[in-house]
């Protein structure tokens, strides 16, 4: 209950610290929801098991249908079942994301219309640090864009 509070508090701490809004969704999952400048952060998690958490960033317009390319790096987890995904012969995608499969499952995918998406996991932030360093390293990469800037309103 407390892990759950304190996504709770670091996901309304990026909405006031950057003036984005959210969309929150409970379900049998629990999301929440950015959209800033045509990219759609969602976190989403199973409240019963934290380690069934993902981040998924993507651009506007991503076509899941026509997915042209796929990286995937998998973390192998005790109790859980890792689905093959097939491994490119160059990567496709800036190197400097490649730090994230250090600590997270990493799958980035590219539509033939070359819209990205990026999905890591399990993602269970500690701190509003991990959240804004690794969102923002996606989308400065991929989209040469800062998604949460530090810049705090008065």
């Amino acid at each position: 209950m407390m892990e759950l509070k304190r996504i709770e508090n670091l996901w309304n701490f990026c909405k006031v610290k950057t003036n984005l809004p959210f969309q929150k969704a409970v379900d049998s999952k629990v999301s929440y929801r950015f959209i800033k400048s045509g990219i759609t952060l969602i976190h989403s998690f199973n409240p019963k098991f934290l380690q069934e958490s993902q981040l998924e960033i993507q651009e506007r317009g991503f076509n899941e249908k026509i997915v042209g390319q796929v990286y995937g790096r998998v973390k192998k987890r005790f109790g859980m079942k890792n689905s093959p995904v097939k491994m490119p012969q160059q990567i496709f995608f800036p190197e400097e994301i490649l730090r994230l499969k250090d600590k997270y499952s990493l799958i980035i995918q590219q539509d033939k219309n070359r819209h990205y998406r990026v999905l890591i996991s399990p993602f269970v932030p500690k701190n509003i640090y991990e959240i804004f360093d690794t969102v923002n390293l996606i989308s400065l990469y991929l989209w040469k864009t800062i998604y949460f800037s530090e810049i705090t309103k008065n």
